[in-house]
């Protein structure tokens, strides 16, 4: 019985390296109100068939624009859905697709599901993961403030100088 909890332990060390060689994307977050270019690689996994289209679908609340396809590929875009298809990835071999996502949704993880179609007429689908970050806001610049906290900081400091000079001097005088 210990060498079955042996080998299943093993199973489930393996397992999570096998899953992460599999759609992955670049960059792995999107910046509300952005658009960012987001490039997803997809490996060919089932020699000796080709992958012949992928699909990719995405939540309501994140909008998609096209980006050049890789030669011998057409894009379709619909809302929430585009499709890569007309060409052919050999056993191996590995497609990157991009296309361009802006999303207004709350922070946090979306799920964005990817569907790779071989020759054969079977499918593989993936779950890939992307994290919403929230709106970089422009900093705001305070310029009068800052030089104002700045010359009051230089007439503190000269002030605390010369009370310092001028007590010595009294002490200097007062010694008998």
């Amino acid at each position: 019985m210990s060498r079955a909890l042996l080998g299943a332990a093993a199973a489930l060390l393996v397992l999570p390296a096998a899953a992460s060689a599999h759609v992955t994307v670049l960059p792995s977050s999107l910046t509300v109100g952005a658009r960012t270019t987001l490039v997803f690689s997809a490996p060919n996994e089932r020699p000796p068939h080709s992958l012949v289209a992928v699909t990719l679908t995405v939540p309501a609340g994140v909008a998609l624009s096209p980006v050049s396809p890789p030669p011998g590929w057409k894009l379709d875009l619909r809302p929430g859905f585009a499709v890569w298809s007309g060409g052919r990835v050999g056993p191996a071999a590995t497609f990157e697709f991009r296309v361009a996502a802006t999303t207004r949704r709350a922070p946090g993880t979306i799920a964005v599901r990817v569907l790779q179609r071989y020759d054969d007429h079977r499918s593989v689908r993936w779950t890939v993961p992307l994290t919403v970050l929230p709106a970089a806001e422009a900093p705001k610049e305070h310029l009068w403030p800052a030089l104002l906290a700045g010359a009051v900081g230089v007439v503190v400091i000269v002030g605390g100088l010369a009370f310092l000079r001028l007590r010595g001097r009294d002490a200097d005088g007062a010694r008998p």
